[in-house]
């Protein structure tokens, strides 16, 4: 396995020195039959819809396309994947056109027959999302009864037929006390396992799920518990970020991009819209009036996100906690409105990243720099409620303005 990951790095960084995408996300639906209270994705009701999903024959199209092209890895979502009736036939073409293929799934369609289909596929991975340990705190995120029992089953067939899961969770505020029983759950099915914490306003900035983000209190609870081993190692002696905290090296320098959306990696919308990334929704270009290798080279909204530095992005060029920050250019652009500035929620969390390193020793007692945005940083998470002259807004007052 090491083995195989290795010469998978090694082909994707010859790509990209190629300037040949690597990776592409390929969202075939938006529409799902959970309603997930966190979502950032804009669910569109079909009978509404201004503009129809690809077509079958124009997503296989476009997989002939991201092959020519010579895209490594290929991840297809949704909404969820398998309300498309045609998904059992897009995924075998996307096996046959030789993609290492990861599918992201609720697992709510996948019975046995379907899990035969993808043991045959060999993807690198199926991943899950898993609330909770338990049905209760599920099901209140899903709003869908039985669909706990329904993910864990899919998760067991497919285990049983050596696919590899990944059970994955955001971390909220209504779920941080399952995180280790949810690990724990993971580990006996014989799955991996991933949180985020981090819950992203939606795709078409309306702020709603935000309110579901851990508490000031909790996030620090967060990296005290669950992830201070990850921090532990991450950070400790004989890491690059040691070295960048000691001040010998810069673990972040200036001219360095803070992510490879659009560089080495790219989205695909329901519509055929390309984007940077499937959380930064910036139109590219449309593969129904494109081709993959037109948008790739030539699109100015690409080349602009390819040349976003740290040294571009306001207040990010400023700022002592880089070494601590994990900045997405798409939470910037749908919470702040602007993808060259800083991302309000990635600012929170590095300082409790190097607060929770400070406690640890790992970083000294007097590294107490707050970013330049910390009258705007609002400590639960709600940083759209914080004026410009960082007074806090009721939510009554925000429905005015």
């Amino acid at each position: 396995m090491k083995a195989n990951r290795g010469a998978a790095d090694l082909l994707a960084a010859r790509a990209q020195r190629e300037g040949r995408p690597v990776t592409v996300t390929f969202q075939v639906t938006d529409r799902c039959n959970y309603e997930c209270v966190h979502c950032y994705q804009e669910h569109r009701d079909p009978t509404e819809a201004k503009r129809d999903e690809l077509t079958t024959a124009e997503i296989i199209r476009i997989f002939d396309e991201l092959a020519a092209a010579g895209v490594l890895f290929l991840t297809i979502m949704g909404g969820e994947v398998f309300v498309r009736r045609d998904a059992d036939e897009l995924l075998t073409a996307a096996h046959e056109r030789g993609f290492a293929l990861k599918v992201l799934s609720t697992g709510h369609h996948i019975h046995d027959k379907r899990a035969d289909l993808l043991a045959t596929l060999r993807p690198l991975q199926v991943e899950m999302s898993l609330y909770a340990a338990g049905a209760h705190t599920h099901e209140q995120v899903t709003r869908s009864p039985g669909s706990w029992a329904r993910t864990v089953a899919a998760a067991r067939r497919l285990i049983e037929r050596r696919v590899p899961v990944v059970l994955k969770a955001p971390v909220m505020e209504v779920n941080l006390d399952e995180i280790e029983a949810m690990a724990q759950l993971a580990r006996e099915l014989g799955a991996e396992y991933s949180f985020d914490p981090k819950i992203t306003a939606m795709e078409n900035r309306e702020q709603g799920p935000t309110a579901l983000r851990m508490t000031a209190a909790s996030v620090a609870r967060f990296y005290a518990g669950p992830m201070g081993e990850h921090l532990a190692t991450t950070y400790g002696v004989g890491t690059p970020a040691a070295a960048a905290i000691a001040g010998a090296d810069e673990l972040r320098p200036l001219h360095h991009t803070p992510c490879r959306a659009g560089q080495q990696s790219l989205a695909i919308n329901p519509y055929g819209d390309v984007w940077p990334c499937n959380a930064l929704p910036l139109a590219c270009g449309n593969l129904r009036e494109q081709s993959f290798d037109a948008i790739w080279r030539g699109s100015t909204e690409l080349a602009e996100v390819r040349d976003l530095r740290w040294a571009k992005l306001a207040e990010c060029n400023a700022c002592e906690l880089r070494t601590f920050c994990q900045r997405c250019h798409g939470m910037a652009l749908v919470e702040q409105g602007e993808m060259r500035g800083p991302s309000l929620e990635a600012c929170r969390h590095a300082v409790a990243v190097r607060d929770e390193l400070r406690a640890r020793g790992l970083v000294p007692a007097s590294h107490v720099a707050l970013p330049p945005t910390w009258d705007r940083v609002d400590p639960e998470g709600q940083h759209h409620l914080v004026a410009t002259d960082g007074k806090r807004r009721s939510r009554a007052l925000r429905v005015l303005t």
